[in-house]
């Protein structure tokens, strides 16, 4: 029996999305995990399609097969729903219930990394066991909501030990969202600049930078200070709203 066509109509944002590793595509075996939730959670039979990621921008409409765990076949597709322009946020850590609002807002709003790192003024301080099972939690939650916001790249998310060394990490230009006096709006900054192939937030805690924190940052290559407009904005929506501002003026 010959292949059969795929549906005209079939579309990844109108499917159910899954992110997968590429050996997945190889061998057509869905993980545990997939099988669950297609088969029993979303009560998928065979002959109806999902969409897989492998999260480097690799989108495949797949078949299901008679069996739970199969693929009858797959079928290369697309998405066009990245930012044009690599976006990676630094916030400082905050308490977890917070943090995950900025992976969930960040990831909707298109940031392709989330780092994390206690600045002088952060209420939490952990150790490093502490930081390597919220990353993990946290880059599950970012897998949850990429799959969700019709992403073809998977954000990652990690945890820094040293704030400092967080900061030299990031991409250049590096747009540090805090209410300075006199700073220049976001939307001001970037319209003097063309749109960069990558570039880099930073968002202060609950309590903002200390001000030897703001006197360190005035010296680092390419990072400047930036204001979001009139109103205040708690911490875990800084970073997403700054998100939109960028994609109204260069998507």
């Amino acid at each position: 029996m010959g292949r059969r066509r795929v549906p005209q109509t079939l579309s990844p944002r109108a499917l159910p999305r899954f992110f997968v590793p590429k050996s997945v595509l190889e061998v057509r075996l869905l993980p545990d995990a997939v099988v669950h939730h297609a088969r029993r959670v979303l009560r998928l039979e065979a002959g109806e399609w999902i969409c897989l990621l492998d999260g480097e921008g690799g989108v495949y409409l797949a078949e299901l097969g008679t069996e739970a765990d199969r693929i009858a076949q797959v079928v290369p597709s697309q998405l066009d729903t990245e930012l044009p322009f690599a976006v990676s946020v630094l916030q400082s850590l905050i308490h977890a219930d917070k943090a995950e609002t900025v992976v969930r807002l960040g990831v909707q709003g298109g940031a392709t990394a989330l780092h994390f790192a206690a600045s002088a003024r952060s209420l939490v301080q952990w150790d490093a066991a502490k930081r390597a099972r919220y990353a993990q939690r946290w880059q599950t939650i970012a897998q949850e909501e990429a799959a969700l916001a019709c992403r073809a790249w998977l954000p990652r998310v990690q945890l820094w030990d040293n704030w400092h060394a967080a900061i030299a990490s990031l991409p250049r230009p590096v747009l540090v969202l805090d209410e300075w006096e006199g700073v220049m709006p976001l939307k001001q900054r970037c319209r003097r600049m063309p749109m960069p192939s990558a570039l880099s937030l930073v968002v202060g805690p609950e309590g903002g930078f200390s001000p030897a924190e703001r006197e360190w940052l005035q010296t680092q290559p390419e990072t400047y200070a930036v204001s979001l407009g009139s109103r205040v904005l708690r911490t875990e929506t800084a970073a997403f709203y700054a998100l939109a501002q960028l994609a109204a003026l260069w998507e």
